[in-house]
This record gives structure tokens, sequence and C-alpha cells, in this order.
């Protein structure tokens, strides 16, 4: 077992700075790789909730419960180092292209009203799943949205449904 486990105090300051140096290090690497900041908090976020995770499935493990604490405390230091997250702004809605639906673009869409799946209205129509997700895209491309409520809304909007 690693020194620092089994000298680790029970009720150790979480802020250790070689810990933040590391994570710094770390996210500055990512930046380097040509990720934005961002992307970088984030990758740093997913590590060392997992290396977290690790250390408490140990704990989890082990019959002695000193070490196992020992693990438990390594591993909320690890989750109090990881970046904080800022909140993200949404994503701009896609410009509606003002090209007219085909009528099959206009089928599926109508089917869209009930909540059936795509595999179910590909069988409906006795075409691919694929050709209904790609008909799916295209109106949500073409009226602007991301999704299917939105979808239905813009089309309500429109007058289409």
């Amino acid at each position: 077992m690693p020194v620092a486990l089994r000298t680790a105090p029970a009720n150790r300051d979480l802020d250790v700075p070689g810990e933040a140096a590391r994570v710094s290090d770390l996210r500055g690497r990512l930046r380097e790789m040509g990720g934005d900041a961002g992307a970088a908090d984030t990758a740093v976020t997913t590590c060392l909730v997992w290396i977290a995770g690790l250390l408490m499935e140990i704990a989890e493990e082990l019959g002695d419960p000193r070490t196992a604490e020992a693990l438990v405390d390594e591993a909320m230091a690890v989750l109090a180092s990881a970046p904080r997250h800022r909140p993200v702004a949404p994503a701009p809605a896609p410009a509606p292209t003002g090209e007219p639906l085909t009528d099959r673009e206009l089928t599926v869409l109508r089917r869209l009203q009930g909540e059936v799946s795509l595999r179910r209205i590909a069988g409906d129509l006795f075409v691919s799943y694929n050709t209904v997700k790609s008909h799916t895209r295209a109106v949500y491309r073409k009226l602007g949205v991301h999704s299917r409520v939105e979808a239905l809304h813009r089309a309500r909007e429109r007058g289409l449904i």
C-alpha cells in the first residue's frame, strides 16, 4: 500500500496545494492539445470522478476500516480538486432553411404527433428505420429545431399539421 494512504490523517484539509497544482497542470496540457477551457475542465472532472469512484470501490472491498477510511478521504480530496462547472449557454437553435418539406417528410412529421417510436413509424411506412431518421433530421433542419416537441410546435405555427 502506498505510504501516502497509510499516513493520511482521517480529517485532513481537502485543499492540498499539490493536488491543485496537478489538476492545473493536467488542465493546461489538455488545452495545449487543442481543447478549449470548458472541454479541458470536463475532461479533468471526468478523470477525477473516475479515480474517486475506483477508490470508493476499493474501500468497499477492504476488510480494514482504517484503510477504507483513508481511501474514502482520498476520494473526497480528489473530488474536491475537480474544476467547478460553469453554466453552459444553450446551443443556439439552427436557423430554418426555408426549404419546403417533401411529401415524405410531411408524412413523417405527421406521424411524429403520436407517441410512436421512429421504428414503429418506419414499419408503418414500409421503409427502413434509417430512412425515417434521415427524414426526421431533414424536418428538424428545415424547421430550425432540435427535438420532436419543437418540430411539432413549429409545424403547428406554420400550419403544416
